[in-house]
């Protein structure tokens, strides 16, 4: 439900409130979206052949709901869970010993310790909003934002940090871009959607609890955020949105390279120089500059005249930043407002969150000390050799396509041979070492972390990429990766426990698990996005004209099927923004059929159903509705159902024929490989 009632009184309206918001949220086809609680409440199994991913759920979804502070509750979420649990013997365990534990633990223990959190209330923030607002010039101004023992948490209206250069990916480049904008989207500055107006409506929240407790009244906060998102129009007015960015030829536009002798240009009215001075990048002998039109915007409202609506977006957008990291009332507004957005209601656990926050923001400490504490040596064996077992398949597939010429069919396989298995850990680490968090308040913790880990990016100017190191060692989330900069699929152990995997599981769980994962992260290497890098993770063309031509044809036959389905009423399927993740998806469960080849009295009926197992999730309204254009995933559902359409094996396991709701014909598929 999206609304709650408290008294017994009001529950005489219950039955009219439900069916009001099934009524919103239905209307979705060819199938309901059955990751709306709302829309399955009085919903009857269905038979496979007509909305499978609801029949295998079905009960699963009836006795399930979504925990408080949350938005989603799922197959990740419970993996998640599981893994949680084992991470929070890690920051409890004070037998164990190194740096890497030290700081683990003590950013888990400040972020837990309310006590010091309420005693030193908004203290720091208070004496960076005073600062700003003794501002009186332009001039001041520039050397505020260009003072990096100033700026922690604070919008600098830009933002600079060394990347992996797009042509060769063994060298760094340094990236120099926008700020963020609040509202989520460049197009909700044009005409704003009901996601716009809960991120409005969120910011609002957050800036008039805030502000008022910094000395401003309400009006004066609210007057000051409306401010903010007039600049941030401004500045949004060229820059790319979020159905721009999905665009495989995206990657193309945003490779803008500028040598260092130009880059003042872009905004000469910013203090562009000084700015990448002082924070350490004033070597750098080239920049990145992914969306360059938007200085020219910032050139012209980086005036003395606007001298008042530049310190409003910095307050604005500092208290905000702040917020999660401030005492007992300033967490709670940040979690009202973000649940304004996201739909959920209370919010999570604290230690809940004192774990996801250790996990985001100190992955590679908490990962040794997670590994000091549980040997992983034999999982990881077993994943390389499934991952090598996967890479044959594919290779198989690969060698069968007949739409290929032999020139880039040999090009894909050579960059098949060449993909980095990296799996549960990696042998070599980022060196943590020099960070130390012991002893230090929650916020004295976030500035170090930030100090150090700025100091490791501007160590890496100009510099070479060590390959060695994984491109991402957040190693405990439920999640698998690809990335093409590295040609490396990533199969790591925050995945790793049922449904996915797990001990005893028959081979045909196994395939429609984490084989299903493996197969989709390897075909990322050869998807719409990952297709344009080579065998080294450089940006590259491989293909000949001709098979490139042919391969989008075929990615165009895909979105054009997915923009006719509804999600629910008024909420039809982007194609163009989810197309990379469904030729995986389809393609993962090609290979894993391949393989079931090679398994005498494969089973299947049970391989689909354990496939239809992994994609199991309840939304709420909002959060469907916030990430359809944002999220470059399928809705889960579709990512059983859809997905499923594409192969014979499945028509025959359900007896699925013409004129039932699961059925697509045969040249209407729409397997890109």
């Amino acid at each position: 439900m999206k609304k709650q009632f408290s008294t017994a009184l009001l529950a005489l309206f219950f039955t009219a409130a439900l069916f009001a918001d099934a009524e919103k949220y239905g209307g979705g086809k060819p199938w309901i979206n059955s990751m709306i609680r709302e829309n399955i409440v009085n919903a009857e199994r269905p038979l496979p052949k007509e909305d499978f991913h609801l029949y295998v759920n079905y009960d699963w979804l009836k006795k399930n709901d979504i925990p408080k502070g949350e938005s989603t509750y799922g197959s990740f979420t419970e993996v998640n869970n599981a893994v949680e649990k084992k991470i929070i013997e890690v920051l409890t365990d004070s037998s164990l010993k190194g740096i890497d534990a030290e700081n683990v633990q003590a950013l888990y223990h400040a972020l837990l310790d309310w006590d010091a959190r309420n005693a030193a209330g908004l203290e720091v923030l208070q004496k960076t909003v005073d600062e700003i607002k003794a501002i009186s010039t332009i001039d001041q101004l520039s050397a505020f934002i260009t003072n990096p023992d100033k700026t922690f948490c604070v919008p600098e209206f830009v933002g600079i940090g060394n990347t992996t250069k797009f042509e060769d990916s063994t060298v760094y480049i340094t990236s120099f871009g926008m700020d963020g904008l609040l509202l989520g989207d460049a197009a909700e500055y044009k005409k704003r959607t009901p996601v716009g107006e809960r991120h409005y409506k969120a910011c609002l929240s957050i800036t008039k609890a805030m502000l008022p407790r910094l000395g401003y009244t309400e009006e004066e906060a609210e007057a000051m955020l409306n401010d903010t998102l007039k600049l941030e129009t401004i500045l949004a007015s060229k820059a790319y949105t979020n159905a721009e960015k999905h665009s495989p030829d995206h990657i193309k536009k945003i490779n803008n390279v500028i040598p260092a002798r130009k880059i003042a240009s872009l905004a000469k009215s910013f203090p562009i120089t000084a700015y990448i001075q002082n924070n350490g990048y004033g070597d750098a002998k080239e920049f990145l500059v992914p969306q360059p039109k938007p200085f020219a915007d910032l050139n012209k409202v980086y005036k003395q005249k606007n001298l008042q609506l530049l310190k409003s977006y910095m307050i604005v957008k500092t208290a905000k930043n702040y917020a999660s990291a401030l005492d007992a009332k300033a967490y709670d507004d940040y979690v009202k407002a973000t649940n304004i957005i996201s739909g959920s209601t209370g919010k999570i656990a604290d230690v809940k969150m004192a774990v996801n926050n250790v996990r985001d923001m100190l992955a590679t400490p908490l990962n040794r000390a997670y590994l000091a504490r549980n040997d992983l040596s034999g999982l990881k064996k077993r994943i390389e050799e499934i991952c090598k077992s996967c890479i044959d398949i594919y290779r198989q597939m690969l060698t069968e396509e007949d739409w290929l010429s032999e020139a880039t069919k040999k090009k894909a396989i050579e960059k098949l041979d060449n993909l980095r298995i990296n799996a549960i850990y990696p042998e070599k680490w980022i060196d943590y070492s020099g960070l130390k968090l012991k002893g230090l308040s929650l916020v004295e913790c976030l500035k170090a972390m930030y100090a150090f880990n700025r100091k490791m990016d501007v160590s890496h100017t100009n510099g070479k990429v060590d390959k060695e190191l994984w491109d991402n060692e957040a190693l405990l989330i439920a999640n698998a990766f690809y990335y093409p900069e590295e040609n490396s699929i990533n199969i790591i152990p925050g995945l790793l426990e049922k449904p996915f995997y797990y001990e005893g599981m028959s081979q045909e769980a196994l395939l429609g698990g984490i084989g299903a994962v493996i197969g989709h992260e390897i075909s990322h290497a050869f998807d719409t996005n990952g297709a344009q890098y080579d065998k080294d993770g450089n940006l590259a063309n491989w293909w000949t004209k001709s098979d490139f031509t042919a391969f989008r044809k075929r990615a165009a036959k895909l979105i054009a099927y997915y923009d006719q389905i509804v999600s629910w009423q008024g909420l039809t399927i982007k194609g163009e923004v989810i197309q990379t993740e469904a030729i995986a998806d389809m393609a993962g469960v090609k290979a894993m059929l391949k393989y079931a080849e090679t398994i005498p009295n494969f089973n299947h009926k049970e391989f689909f159903e354990s496939y239809a197992c992994i994609w199991r999730v309840l939304r709420t309204p909002e959060f469907d509705e916030s990430i359809t254009f944002v999220d470059p995933h399928p809705k889960n559902y579709l990512r059983t159902n859809v997905t499923l359409q594409q192969f014979e094996e499945f028509y025959k396991a359900f007896d699925v024929k013409a004129g039932d709701n699961m059925y697509l014909a045969p040249e209407k598929r729409i397997l890109v490989w």
